[in-house]
This record gives C-alpha cells, structure tokens and sequence, in this order.
C-alpha cells in the first residue's frame, strides 16, 4: 500500500511540476527559453511517474527482507554519495568527460552491474554523448 501511495504521491509531483513549467516561455529546440528544460524534465518526470504507478498498482505485496540486505542497502547509499561527491572533485580537475566516465563507472560497479565491459563502454557513451549534445548541438561550454 505504501508503494502505492508513494507512486501516486509521484505522479501528482509531476503532473503539478509540469503545469507549473507550462507557464514559462519554451522557446524552440533551436533557440531554447527557460521554459524548454522544466517542460522535458517534467514530461519525462510524468512518463517515469506513470510507469512506477502502473507497476505498483498490478504488483503483489512483498514482504520486507532481512537486515543483512537492508545492511548492504544502507552501505551502497554511503557509496554513491561518496561517488557524487568524488565527482564534483573530479570534474574540477579533470574536466567532464574524464570526470563523467570514472565516475559513472564507479556507480555502476558500485551498483553492482554485472562485468566490466559493458560499465566500461556504457560510462563512455554516455560521457561522449552528453558531451557531443552539449558542446556541439547546444552550443554550450563545457570543461
């Protein structure tokens, strides 16, 4: 039940968030106004919103597991922390691709992703994609 509530709890967010964003001018994808990013973030926010109620509405109840993973739980939290911080510190010194790419690795080694491979060519991507959008697309500057 509390799945539930916390799904639907979401959803609303969302849904709120997004109308609010509607009220600020949205600009087009070639010339961007303060509007454009609220309004992706919040429409994503909603599909996301609606899929983690949809979910929790057709899943059966669980039981809560033991401390032992509630333990390993609470341990990988204080690892991704860790990892964010590390990236803040990394960006400064090593710019956004190399900071990007150590660190996503690290969270999804963290997270317990199987391998090495495809962290390896996952954290890549994403650091040369986001890159590419941002600098050559966006125009934007980044370190």
């Amino acid at each position: 039940m509390t799945e539930k509530l916390i799904a639907i709890f979401f959803l609303v967010l969302s849904v709120t968030y997004t109308y609010d964003a509607f009220s600020l001018s949205f600009g087009s994808f070639m010339a961007p106004k303060a509007g454009f990013m609220p309004v992706i973030a919040g429409s994503i926010a909603i599909l996301l919103a609606l899929v983690l109620t949809i979910s929790a509405l057709f899943q059966k109840g669980c039981k809560e597991t033991g401390n032992a993973n509630a333990d390993r739980s609470g341990r990988k939290l204080i690892f991704l922390i860790i990892g964010i911080l590390v990236y803040l510190i990394l960006f400064h010194f090593l710019g956004y691709r190399a900071a990007t790419f150590i660190s996503l690795f690290y969270l999804l080694k963290v997270t317990e992703t199987a391998g090495w491979v495809y962290p390896c060519f996952f954290s890549a991507g994403i650091a040369v994609s986001f890159y590419f959008i941002f600098s050559e697309l966006l125009g934007s500057n980044l370190p």
